[in-house]
């Protein structure tokens, strides 16, 4: 079961990297609060945890962190792609 959750998380860290990639911030809104949900769903019926319970809480500020980065480190990796296109040579 723990392969199956750290594939989803990476296909969803995956997701909101795409996003920041290219620039597409409202698809990383709804990418992002779509994890958040199915994050509350799982520790609310895989661990029978209370939403406002001070772990399911941190559980969500870390889901948030994690969006973030990603995009971040997507959103940095797409601008060096950019950079590196804008300054190509002409050969003519």
């Amino acid at each position: 079961m723990i392969y199956v959750l750290v594939a989803i998380l990476v296909v969803w860290l995956v997701c909101c990297g795409y996003a920041g990639y290219h620039k597409r911030f409202i698809l990383f809104a709804g990418v992002a609060l779509g994890g958040m949900g199915l994050n509350g769903l799982w520790m609310y019926f895989g661990f029978n945890a209370h939403p406002l319970s001070p772990p399911a809480v941190t559980a969500q500020a870390a889901v948030v962190m994690y969006a973030f980065s990603a995009l971040g480190i997507g959103w940095f990796a797409g601008r060096m792609v950019r950079g590196f296109r804008e300054s190509r040579v002409d050969p003519t």
